[in-house]
This record gives structure tokens, sequence and C-alpha cells, in this order.
């Protein structure tokens, strides 16, 4: 199938972050063993599965989350670590496969493009978005990051598509808090506290959230481990361009701009995408 491409602003090549890896060629020089299940894929609702479809349940997505938060730029990415809620508890989400299986919320980064280019790492029906964030989860069973690499049910991550606008239709104020504060960390290992507290499901709030397709695929950093149970919304976030554009304006470790920072796609290898039919009632 035809798949629009999209336009890269060059950047400059040179030293690596100090994480080891750059977006300078978008991933096609990191050394990745296995390359069975890559992400990110090109994603087709006409090419997807309706039955058996994994579910998503929320649990304490409700629930506001212990303050600070604060948006940290790390030379690759805007970062954001969750912590447990006001209760306590945290936010987490269960999933109907192969038995009730529990993902604990770690944290929360975007990939952007440029200017002159989108920024999604995922692709859906020939579509590349601005932007798209992704809500990191690792599965209870596992005490540690690097042990939940290692299975292929380690990690569940929501992906959220975002398109910039400049009067945006439906605004999410939880997503414009964490861009406006993008402004604030230019520099390399810069942060900045939120300016007001939020729930998880603050982020949900334009969206579908029952709405989504999933597979298995990997990590997109190296050294993209094959562990990850992917859901990808298909109600996009609107952001307005003016708190976007933060973005754009982000150095990294070599004081180069951060442009671009999403992983080309790879072969699904005829992958299983299921699609979820959404909300029965909107309403509800």
């Amino acid at each position: 199938m035809f798949l629009v491409a999209r336009s890269v602003v060059p950047i400059n090549s040179g030293t690596r972050s100090h994480f080891g890896f750059n977006y300078d060629k978008q991933g096609r020089d990191w050394k990745v063993k296995g390359c069975q299940r890559q992400s990110p894929i090109a994603l087709w609702s006409c090419n997807t599965i309706t039955c058996d479809v994994p579910k998503l349940k929320f649990v304490n997505y409700h629930k506001s989350l212990c303050d600070p938060l604060s948006v940290i730029n790390n030379g690759l990415t805007v970062l954001m670590r969750i912590p447990k809620t006001v209760d306590g508890s945290r936010p987490s989400l269960c999933i109907s496969t192969k038995g009730q299986q529990v993902f604990e919320a770690e944290q929360l980064h975007f990939h952007w493009g440029s200017a002159l280019s989108k920024g999604s790492e995922h692709s859906l029906d020939g579509n590349y978005y601005d932007g798209e964030m992704h809500i990191v989860h690792k599965n209870a069973c596992y005490q540690t990051n690097k042990e939940a690499a290692l299975h292929p049910n380690g990690f569940a991550v929501l992906a959220l598509f975002i398109r910039h606008l400049e009067h945006p239709y439906i605004e999410t104020p939880a997503m414009n808090l964490i861009c406006k504060q993008v402004s604030s960390i230019g520099k390399l290992d810069d942060s900045c506290p939120l300016e007001d507290s939020m729930a998880m499901q603050d982020l949900f709030a334009s969206i579908d959230s029952q709405k989504y397709l999933t597979y298995q695929g990997s990590l997109t950093t190296p050294p993209c481990a094959e562990a990850v149970i992917w859901f990808v919304f298909q109600t996009p976030l609107e952001v307005p361009k003016e708190l976007w554009q933060n973005f754009w304006q982000l150095r990294d470790s070599r004081d180069q701009r951060v442009l671009n920072t999403y992983r080309e796609l790879q072969d699904d290898r005829n992958r299983p995408v299921y699609r979820s039919k959404g909300k029965l009632n909107p309403s509800a």
C-alpha cells in the first residue's frame, strides 16, 4: 500500500548522546539484534482483526498524581516520570491476554519532528502526525526494566498521536500543561515542575480510550527489546502550535537542536494487528 513520505530536516552528525545513540539517521545506524517484531510499524485499519481483541482496563488513572510532577530534557526526548497517586496507589493497566496481566505506569515521553516535518513514530492509514506520546508501563511480574526487557510481555506502551493546530477544535488541558513547561527546559538536563496537578486520565479527556489498534512489538530506542504490547489510539490529541513548537527549540548534549526524534518504520513481518470497536455508548 502507498505510504505518504515525510520530509526530514538534515541534522549535522556528530558525537553520540550520553545514552550512546542519537536520531541523526532515525535509527538506521543502530545495531539491533533480533528484528522479528520491531517497532514502529505502518498501521492500516483495513488490515486489522476485530475479534479476540485484547481488552484494556485503566486502574487508578482517575486519581491525582503526587506532586511535584516535572518535565525533563534528557537530550533525546521530553520525559515525565509517573509517581504514585495521592493515596499511594499506582496508575496501572489490566490487559486481558493470557490471563489478567497488570502493568504499572512508569513514565511518559514524546517523539516529534520539526517545523518542516512530521514526527510520529507509527503511521496510520498512510498518514504521519506531528508527534506521538508514549506512556510506558512495566509488567508488575518483573522487578526491573532490565528483567522485563527479556520477556515478550515485559511492557505495555500506550501511544497517542499528536496534531498541532493554530486553533485546536478540542484541547486537552493536561497536555497543554506539559507542553507549556517545555519552553523552560531548553538545555540538556533542564527540568521544570508542572504548574498544576493532574491524573493520568486527564490526558485522554478528548479521545475514546477504548478505540485503539494493538500489536506485539518492541521498544523504539536501543536496544529495541522485543518486549512490548502496543496500544495505538486512533484519535489524535490536538495541541496549539504555539505550545508544540517549544519542542523544536530543545538542545542536546552536542548543543544541537533536538529534531526528528523518531525511529523509521520497521518491517511488520505480517504480524497480526487487532482493532477494538471503541465505546458502544460514547456518553457512558
